[in-house]
């Protein structure tokens, strides 16, 4: 599923992605699963980002923990990523 880094954060490991593709399918993260080839782990919080000017939710963004935080400097703001390794379902 390629994505965009939206944001990331070197001390809590997290990453924050938009889909670029398969906007309506759902997905399971499993132990081999990756974003940008680096292990991660799915969150199960949803990222505090909002619509202005309602502050409806964004679904259409999902939170990933990288399992190193060394891994945390392969990204940029605006990166295209793949999340690989997933189990995709309609």
């Amino acid at each position: 599923m390629l994505s965009n880094v939206i944001h990331h954060s070197r001390h809590l490991r997290n990453i924050v992605v938009k889909r670029l593709e398969l906007p309506g399918f759902s997905f399971r993260v499993t132990p081999d699963s990756t974003i940008g080839g680096c292990p991660i782990e799915a969150l199960d919080i949803p990222p505090r980002v909002s619509h202005p000017p309602d502050a409806s939710p964004r679904y259409d963004l999902l939170n990933f923990r990288l399992r190193t935080k060394l891994d945390c400097s392969h990204f940029q703001r605006g990166q295209k990523v793949l999340v690989d390794r997933i189990i995709c379902s309609l």
